[in-house]
């Protein structure tokens, strides 16, 4: 919001953003959501997203003064952040010359000697073609996400489905004979048919540089103790699934993971977090899929 001056203000209580800002939790749900729906309203006027912007121009691009800028205005620190990425990737994503950058990562391929000068002319047309694309998708920070500033906790279970989807679509171009399964009570939520043999998919969502976990979630929430063992999260086997799928959801990368090879060996400990490089023979290994079914 705006007075006459065009300054910024709230009626929201800015000691209790204060004090969701210091630690979600602190708060209830209701008013974290009533936050960010402010938020939303606000930063759909350009005097808005100017003044922000200058705010953090004055401490220098500093990523730590978010939290004195979202206390000031009273405002989520994490919406705030978001905003920031958004409204800086817009602004430098119209003047990157991607032909220009296209051409530059071109010539350095050339200069790399354990690359073969031949092979790499013979697609380096269709390279630079995927290379556009590619540095675009980068230049906006992936696949657009919530711009509808959909309620959070229907956004993450939406979000459970669109990789779930993105799989599914994937894997249809790929030319698997790809099914959806609806049941969301199943272990699984695709099925692949090839050749005859059934394989179960598990389609897990994450994000870029984190982590997947051959555990399902804890129950949890207010009167719900996660320690009971109903509540707690059951190892996910090959008796669940054939692969485990992690997909990207900010480039649609996908993690075909055979759990029988992989997974199974793993200790309890060791399945509740698996850095991306522990997995990295596993992405985009499309090849996977026939291999497990070779297996069967």
């Amino acid at each position: 919001m705006e007075d006459n001056e065009g300054q910024i203000y709230m009626t929201i209580d800015k000691n209790q953003v204060k004090k969701l800002n210091k630690k979600a939790s602190s708060v209830p749900k209701d008013f974290k959501d009533e936050v960010t729906k402010q938020f939303n309203i606000d930063i759909e006027q350009e005097a808005i997203q100017i003044q922000l912007v200058k705010e953090l121009e004055d401490y220098n691009y500093v990523k730590n003064k978010i939290v004195k800028i979202a206390d000031k205005y009273g405002y989520y620190k994490a919406d705030l952040q978001k905003f920031y990425d958004n409204y800086f990737f817009r602004q430098v994503s119209k003047n990157i010359n991607f032909d220009s950058v296209n051409s530059d990562i071109i010539k350095n391929l050339e200069k790399d000697s354990s690359i073969n000068s031949n092979e790499l002319s013979f697609i380096k047309s269709k390279l630079k073609n995927i290379l556009n694309k590619s540095l675009f998708l980068a230049s906006i920070d992936g696949f657009s996400t919530n711009i509808l500033h959909v309620e959070s906790g229907v956004m993450t279970a939406n979000a459970g489905d669109s990789a779930q989807f993105l799989f599914l679509g994937r894997a249809i171009l790929a030319g698997f004979n790809c099914s959806n399964v609806d049941v969301r009570s199943s272990r699984y939520d695709a099925i692949i048919d090839l050749d005859g043999k059934l394989l179960k998919i598990q389609v897990k969502g994450i994000s870029t540089g984190g982590s997947i976990s051959f555990k399902d979630r804890d129950r949890g929430g207010q009167g719900i103790d996660h320690t009971h063992p109903r509540n707690v999260g059951k190892r996910i086997t090959s008796k669940d699934c054939d692969i485990f799928v992690a997909v990207d959801k900010q480039v649609g990368l996908c993690y075909l993971v055979p759990m029988e090879e992989f997974a199974d060996p793993l200790s309890d400990d060791q399945a509740k977090s698996v850095s991306l490089s522990k997995v990295e023979q596993y992405k985009e290994n499309w090849d996977i899929i026939k291999k497990v079914a070779d297996s069967m």
